[in-house]
């Protein structure tokens, strides 16, 4: 089983590209280094960066020289400012190389304020026409165009694997950096508010025989209904529900194509691929969620069909963020039947809220090893105090012997 750990760009320029990969091979005993290659608006701790504790990410920034002739127009993501100017993939890379260890290019999708803002009509639109500015919308073409372009322009980098994350519709929640939400809402509820009626969305759907007008009639009716305290007593409107889960089919089959297409222009330059399910860190980002949800729910909720996007591409990845080792078991478990032995990595925290102590993380790591799982990415340097590094070389060394 391989292993890799995510870095952001600051991390190498703070700490230096040949620290950051010494304490990877050396401390943490890990595989690969996996580099945020794009990353979004964020403001993090980082308990051991010896230049800054409280960290702004500049978000929706590239640490590597992007190609302005390869993006559509008003999509070209600008190089970070905390580069200084340097190209941090390009000299990862050839460090990297040097000392053993592979690449990998963490590369953010739909989740762009930078690009929504610039460009509002990229942007997922609720029923009641609200822009969701923050949220590119996948079924767009403009979009899609620059989810090419932008795996196109990180895959010509000497890469070994391009960890594609957010390249589905996302939850209501998690959208911006200070969401407030003060009527209480349940999960389906929370679900409606951010389903996507665009245009591009609304007419791909009606393609397909859904009835687009009265499903969002429907949806803004349940929500005024949430709003005002008037839920009805009993089982939902059967028409709705089918027209629902239709409309949820077709916003899968979005996501299937899509993933598929980045694929290919991934294998075109040799490098492989990883679709990151965001369910799996479903239940800590929406309310209303609990960690016993079917992943399959909580990937439907995004867009996802682990099943079909799975034959699409190289690798399927997991986030495995719970509490104890059943838990995680429980989560390979219910994934099992939709991925079969296709191969399939999973991201584990080393950390709060996740990890108390070794013996915790060294035991989800044996039950990725047990389920045969390709690799465990180890998220994140920035973010865990560095002896959490040493949990990470225990935990691997258990599985090697």
């Amino acid at each position: 089983m391989k292993s890799s750990m995510f870095v952001f760009g600051v991390d190498l320029v703070d700490e230096g590209i040949d620290t950051v990969l010494g304490n990877l091979r050396d401390r943490a005993g890990v595989d690969a280094v996996s580099l945020s290659a794009t990353y979004h608006d964020a403001r993090d701790v980082l308990p051991h960066n010896p230049r800054r504790t409280v960290y702004r990410h500049e978000g929706d920034v590239a640490w590597f020289q992007p190609r302005p002739s390869l993006y559509p127009e008003g999509h070209v993501p600008p190089v970070a400012t905390d580069a200084g100017g340097r190209d941090l993939l390009a000299e990862l890379c050839s460090r990297a190389e040097h000392i053993g260890l592979d690449v990998q290019a963490w590369t953010i999708y739909t989740h762009n304020s930078r690009i929504s803002f610039a460009n509002p009509t990229s942007t997922t639109q609720n029923a009641f026409g609200d822009r969701i500015f923050g949220d590119l919308c996948p079924a767009n073409p403009q979009v899609q165009d620059y989810f090419l372009a932008l795996t196109a322009d990180v895959c010509r980098y000497p890469i070994q694997r391009l960890l594609v994350e957010a390249l589905h519709y996302r939850p209501f929640e998690h959208g911006d950096h200070h969401e407030r939400c003060f009527v209480e809402l349940d999960a389906a509820e929370r679900a409606l508010l951010g389903l996507c009626f665009c245009a591009h969305c609304t007419s791909g759907a009606a393609e397909a025989g859904i009835d687009v007008e009265s499903l969002s009639q429907g949806v803004r009716t349940v929500l005024h209904r949430a709003f005002t305290d008037e839920r009805p007593d009993g089982p939902g409107d059967r028409t709705f529900v089918e027209t629902l889960n239709a409309y949820t089919r077709h916003r899968e089959s979005v996501v299937t194509d899509i993933a598929a297409r980045v694929q290919d222009v991934a294998s075109s330059q040799d490098v492989s691929m990883t679709f990151i399910d965001h369910g799996g860190a479903m239940p800590h980002v929406m309310k209303g969620l609990g960690a016993d949800e079917s992943p399959r729910l909580l990937s439907s909720r995004l867009g996802i069909d682990p099943a079909a996007t799975a034959k699409k591409v190289d690798e399927f990845g997991i986030l495995g963020y719970r509490g104890t080792a059943q838990e995680l078991r429980d989560v390979v478990d219910a994934y099992r039947p939709l991925l079969g032995d296709h191969p399939t990595s999973m991201a584990l925290r080393p950390m709060a809220p996740d990890c108390t102590d070794p013996g915790n993380l060294a035991e989800k790591v044996a039950v990725a090893a047990e389920a045969g799982l390709s690799r465990v990415d180890f998220y994140h340097y920035a973010l865990a105090p560095l002896n959490r590094l040493d949990w990470i070389a225990q935990a691997l060394d258990r599985v090697k012997t």
